[in-house]
């Protein structure tokens, strides 16, 4: 039997190897394989379906349509087609112009999930033939 003394030593060790015994477990998801040692396994992606996921493919535009700018820019956003809103961008389309919806195509990039679009529209912003959004504001404080 053990002396009464040495039982407070031995009580964080007890707790110590309890946990360590809930914790093994775990920590040999990510321990090496048995023929390399000293080895550690990569942790998995945190998104894994992401990285494999390809940007669909844009529809088709009607042949028989014939819009101007913004309307061909709202389009281009809605069907997901890259190539058409930097088209419709380049021949002046507005990028503070508001749809049926009251959104500008920003938003309506960031409400279809067109990253790739929304992306360009924020670099093209400062480019755009349509005002920045700086000319509204400077008019409006003006008007007060």
């Amino acid at each position: 039997m053990l002396p009464m003394k040495s039982l407070p030593r031995l009580l964080p060790l007890a707790v110590m190897a309890l946990l360590m015994a809930e914790i093994a477990p775990a920590a040999a998801q990510f321990a090496a394989p048995p023929g390399q040692p000293g080895a550690q396994r990569s942790r998995p992606p945190a998104l894994p379906g992401l990285a494999a996921r390809r940007a669909p493919e844009p529809i088709a535009a009607d042949d028989n349509a014939n819009l101007s700018p913004t309307p061909a820019l709202f389009d281009a956003i809605t069907r997901g087609d890259l190539a058409a809103a930097r088209d419709a961008v380049n021949r002046g389309a507005d990028l503070n112009a508001q749809n049926a919806l009251g959104l500008t195509p920003t938003d309506w990039a960031v409400d279809q999930g067109r990253n790739d679009i929304l992306f360009y529209l924020l670099s093209a912003r400062g480019m755009a033939g349509g005002s920045s959004g700086l000319g509204n504001a400077r008019s409006a404080a003006a008007a007060r």
